[in-house]
């Protein structure tokens, strides 16, 4: 039998198809999810952070989802912002081994202002952002507007140490966690949010060279975060680039061979020369993508989510051995199943992968503040079972 394991060496021996005590679990766990669960299922590692989920979510909850004020929508993304990320924090104190920190989420260093009861943000990359009828500051005024922009933008600065001291503090919070860093890609950042969605695909077909030449340069931005995440204690570039809408890419594999492909192999190649393993994560359908990412090298894809179109059992079969699966719990679908349903095809997929191949038992997205409670629990309480060795229930 494996040696009891540190989390972090059981995520990376994972990763690389090597024995592990037991397979990885990653909770992604959604800041107002978080707050709900600190209060209304267990406490977190810190009394003070525990009184002030329960606050939040208190103000969150008792309006109801149609009449909750903009500033109480938007406070409880203080578990995100903070230096110690207290929502992923929380997935390992909930048994998690994997947990995601980011130097610059797209309200972390921001600039805020609260104006007759109406929140705007602009971000770390000078994106105007406001508050809508959801609980994220959604983009509504992009950087880039123009071809002139795609040449002259200035990026902010990526080599202040600061923006890194996150990975340092958490690293000395957290010796035996694995630290995914997350840094943007090249495709799902610059079309949400820099450009907008109708600009972005508009600039492929009408500026190609213009837009090849802005997206070598966000490349070369984050190519120097993702080493300089590294450098502060980051085991994991987490690649953020969602390709797949459902059942179909976003943008044809002919374009996104030729525009996203290149830097996406750029990134992961920097990522491996600064010691570190690359997880993607994309949203959508991903079959179509799965053999380039093998040729390319990425170690780790998550969410792989079957709700997208992507069937696990055929996909794990064929690449399992090449290409880790960070997948199981399935989140969407989780909030409309019975609890003990859901518990059941957790067991049933950690079933068809562990020893299998390099596989993580892990959320296809943020656990969100929606999953029924009784659900939440149910993930949890399974989990616990099969890392105890009791897979069956």
């Amino acid at each position: 039998m494996q040696d009891k394991m540190t989390s972090r060496e059981r995520v990376i021996a994972a990763a690389r198809g090597l024995p592990v005590d037991r397979v990885p679990v990653f909770f992604w766990i959604n800041a107002h999810a978080g707050c709900r669960l600190m209060a209304r299922y267990r406490p977190g590692r810190s009394r003070g952070v525990t009184r002030l989920a329960r606050f939040l979510w208190n103000r969150f909850e008792r309006p109801g989802d149609q009449e909750i004020p903009e500033i109480w929508r938007f406070l409880p993304l203080l578990f995100d912002v903070h230096s110690f990320n207290w929502a992923n924090e929380y997935g390992l104190a909930l048994g998690g081994d994997m947990v995601l920190v980011s130097f610059a989420t797209p309200w972390r260093y921001a600039g805020y202002s609260y104006r007759e009861g109406h929140i705007r943000v602009k971000d770390f990359y000078g994106v105007g952002r406001a508050v809508g009828g959801g609980i994220y500051p959604d983009a509504v005024e992009p950087v880039i507007k123009d071809v002139n922009d795609l040449k002259y933008y200035l990026l902010p600065d990526p080599n202040n140490d600061r923006l890194y001291g996150v990975f340092r503090k958490f690293r000395q919070r957290n010796p035996e966690a694995c630290i995914a860093a997350e840094v943007w890609g090249v495709q799902d950042f610059t079309a949400t949010s820099m450009l907008g969605m109708e600009r972005f695909m508009l600039f492929l077909y009408d500026h190609p060279e213009e837009m090849k030449g802005f997206l070598k340069r966000w490349t070369d931005f984050n190519i120097v975060v993702a080493r300089k995440s590294v450098e502060a204690g980051a085991d994991i570039v987490y690649i953020e680039d969602d390709y797949g809408s459902n059942d179909r890419p976003l943008i044809s594999m002919k374009m996104w061979k030729e525009f996203t492909y290149p830097g996406l192999k750029r990134l992961v190649d920097a990522a491996h020369e600064a010691g570190a393993l690359v997880c993607l994560h994309s949203c959508g359908y991903q079959e179509p993508f799965l053999e380039h990412y093998v040729e390319i090298g990425i170690d780790m894809l998550q969410p792989f989510q079957p709700g997208a179109g992507n069937k696990f059992a055929p996909a794990f079969e064929k690449y399992g051995n090449r290409l880790a699966f960070i997948t199981g719990i399935d989140i969407l679908k989780g909030e409309s199943m019975t609890s003990a349903e859901l518990s059941r095809e957790i067991r049933d997929n950690y079933r068809l992968a562990a020893g299998k191949g390099r596989f993580v038992l892990g959320t296809t997205h943020e656990i969100q503040h929606t999953m029924p409670l009784e659900n939440a629990k149910a993930i949890f309480n399974t989990v616990r079972g099969i890392q105890e060795g009791r897979p069956g229930g």
